[in-house]
């Protein structure tokens, strides 16, 4: 059986305490914890290893994102960016993190993709420098095809990790892609995938709840069951009564085989 993990993100605003009693009720395997969800809610550490212990969870991290960009053009974002990531490595050291899930930078300007290229390609070094000094791997992700966005399929992310490409793992987003012909294209070209992250979309509207949206997930489970790589349900929720959570799990429940009732 995969192992099945949850975002943080779908339980925005839940003290730690009940967030890891959740994950751990319903039978799963642990949390991927969004870094900066982790340092914009002050949670403390010694709580998070105490209750992951109290419940025998595992974690993944998912390092800072919002507003940071590797391959910005300008070099104190830049710089903000990369310094930000590393923190996020630190924080997966401290907590013992399966790995850190990293975005991959996006252009300033359309029409800058070869400067984007190259300015990414010294973050990517950087961080690679710092994943090897904490012994912490990186799974890099592929990102949707949306304005800016250029490391959005396995050929272009070989060619912004360069020499790097061997030493990074991938994750591979099932909401960014476009057709389930081209998920089994990404899993089959795509080499070191550590993970997939699961959600649905509507159109362009990413990160829906697995029963809701383009994608028959009762088709693909199966499928994805077969790949054998971890899993995790993605999205958000900030609601008291984690709605949107709910759905996913009696979804996924419903299925058999994915997650069992405990």
């Amino acid at each position: 059986m995969s192992k099945v993990f949850v975002s943080s993100t779908l339980f925005w605003g839940t003290p730690l305490p009940e967030t890891l009693r959740l994950v751990r009720q319903n039978g799963l395997a642990g949390l991927e914890l969004w870094a900066q969800q982790f340092f914009l809610e002050n949670f403390q550490e010694a709580e998070y290893l105490r209750y992951v212990e109290k419940y025998g969870l595992e974690s993944t991290v998912h390092a800072c994102s919002w507003d940071l960009n590797l391959a910005s053009a300008n070099a104190g974002i830049r710089e903000a960016s990369v310094q930000q990531v590393i923190r996020s490595l630190e924080l997966a050291s401290r907590i013992g993190a399966r790995e850190v899930t990293v975005h991959p930078g996006h252009m300033t300007m359309v029409c800058w993709r070869e400067e984007s290229v190259q300015l990414l390609q010294q973050s990517l070094r950087r961080i690679a420098a710092a994943a090897r000094s904490l012994q912490m791997p990186v799974s890099l992700e592929i990102m949707e095809k949306i304005k800016k966005e250029f490391v959005t399929d396995p050929a272009s992310m070989e060619e912004v990790t360069g020499p790097l490409f061997s030493f990074f793992f991938y994750t591979l987003d099932l909401a960014h892609c476009d057709s389930t012909e081209e998920m089994e294209t990404f899993h089959r070209t795509l080499p070191r995938i550590s993970k997939l992250h699961i959600s649905n979309r509507v159109g362009p509207q990413y990160h829906t709840p697995l029963p809701d949206g383009d994608y028959d997930f009762r088709a693909l489970l199966p499928r994805l069951k077969a790949w054998d790589f971890p899993m995790v349900v993605e999205g958000y929720d900030s609601t008291a009564a984690h709605e949107v959570f709910t759905k996913n799990i009696h979804f996924l429940q419903e299925q058999g085989g994915i997650i069992e009732h405990v």
